[in-house]
């Protein structure tokens, strides 16, 4: 072999090996989010600002279906690097990769300034389970009303100030939505006195937001969830009532978003979902026409509320590397106070909602989710809430009175696993 050749054998080795040695060192995280979340969320100029603390990092993205939990557990189950990073599912949904062994716990990075005591205690709660954090609260949500305070103001309901005077009880909510309410000469509502978000994706948490706040306590008087009390009575009648004299309107029973479009055009006055639509709807309809107003009896008893979970499954090649992802970027001043500022979500550390105090609007929100309680974490949670489901569309279709619902109801789940996990 001729010394030329020698060389360029030598260099091509060189190469070789060198590019071995960058394929070795090169690390990419691998996240996974149900798609609405890449519209809503900054995770690309997320992963730029971590590349810069982080040369040689790479991401790659993947889209999951909503709520699609079954195939990562089965690909997770399998020992299949699917992800570094899961965003999707709630925490009820995210015990059972918990009781599984698929995830990694949070426990050695809550230290210092994302130590515990740091975070809003009802969204790290819900992520807590056999009593370690096994997920981060994202797209966190209380659920309250928000008001519409020119409607309001219409109606007569608002203080020197112009701000909705929040109802004491059910039965003057009931006159704000009999005031708030607007019929033509045929008698057909044009526009609604209150919207609820009955979907899927909120009954549970409507319905239980109402006892919560009416109670004080989810649970009966035999510590099962509550659907037989005198004031779960009390809620479905109110809302049966509301739809059958035309003051609340029925959307949710067709589409998800149907609330938000109500107050968006117009249609409703007063919405019942989670505290994030009096960001996004005040971009449409100014944000000095919106207001929170607390669910009656929610600022003594408190309300429900939930978050999605941030989950790093045992088959992540990069865990370590994810964590700090997830900590140092995913739950940023900037990071959370954009989402804040654009659409009214919230991450789990106190001192980003602490820092807009000076917002009637957060300072209400702040107050609300310190003194909120999530759902417990159940085997068969997603088939309670497809029976409520069920059998309160039936209720708001006039099919059956609020007693044979909740009896229905009962029936229904008593053979399901409703005990509490972690």
């Amino acid at each position: 072999m001729s010394r030329r050749a020698r060389v360029v054998v030598a260099l091509s080795v060189l190469l070789m090996m060198l590019s071995s040695l960058g394929a070795v060192s090169a690390q990419t995280l691998k996240v996974t989010a149900e798609a609405w979340y890449y519209n809503k969320y900054k995770l690309e100029e997320a992963a730029a600002r971590f590349q810069e603390d982080h040369p040689g990092v790479e991401f790659e993205w993947s889209k999951a279906g909503d709520f699609e939990v079954a195939p990562l557990m089965l690909a997770w189950s399998r020992d299949r690097y699917v992800a570094d990073i899961a965003i999707v599912a709630s925490p009820s949904e995210a015990v059972a990769f918990q009781a599984r062994g698929l995830l990694h716990d949070f426990e050695d990075v809550l230290v210092g300034k994302y130590a515990k005591e740091n975070w809003l205690e009802g969204f790290l709660e819900q992520c807590t389970m056999d009593g370690k954090v096994y997920a981060i609260p994202t797209d966190a949500e209380v659920m309250t009303l928000v008001g519409r305070r020119d409607f309001a103001a219409e109606a007569g309901l608002t203080d020197a100030d112009g701000y909705i005077i929040p109802p004491k009880d059910f039965d003057e909510l009931y006159e704000y939505l009999q005031k708030l309410t607007v019929k033509d000469e045929t008698g057909r509502t044009v526009r609604y006195g209150m919207t609820v978000n009955w979907s899927p994706e909120y009954m549970c948490y409507a319905y239980f937001s109402g006892i919560q706040a009416m109670r004080g306590t989810i649970y009966d008087d035999e510590g099962n969830l509550d659907f037989s009390s005198p004031e779960a009575v009390e809620l479905l009648r109110f809302w049966q009532r509301g739809v059958d004299e035309g003051l609340i309107s029925t959307s949710s029973l067709v589409e998800h978003s149907g609330p938000r479009n109500d107050m968006q055009s117009g249609l409703a006055c007063i919405l019942w979902e989670d505290h994030a639509r009096v960001i996004e709807i005040g971009h449409v309809v100014g944000p000095e026409n919106m207001q929170i107003v607390p669910i009656p009896g929610s600022e003594e008893n408190g309300t429900v509320s939930y978050t999605m979970s941030l989950m790093i499954p045992t088959s992540a090649e990069h865990p370590e590397l994810a964590k700090q992802f997830v900590l140092e970027q995913l739950n940023a001043e900037w990071f959370a106070h954009d989402l804040m500022d654009r659409w009214g979500k919230l991450l789990g550390l106190k001192e980003h909602v602490e820092a807009k105090m000076d917002d009637p609007i957060w300072k209400t929100v702040f107050q609300l989710a310190d003194n909120s309680v999530g759902l417990p974490k159940t085997v068969d949670h997603a088939k309670m809430v497809d029976i409520m489901t069920a059998e309160i569309h039936n209720m708001l279709k006039m099919q059956q009175t609020p007693e044979e619902t909740l009896a229905r109801i009962r029936e229904q789940i008593a053979p399901l696993n409703l005990e509490p996990l972690g």
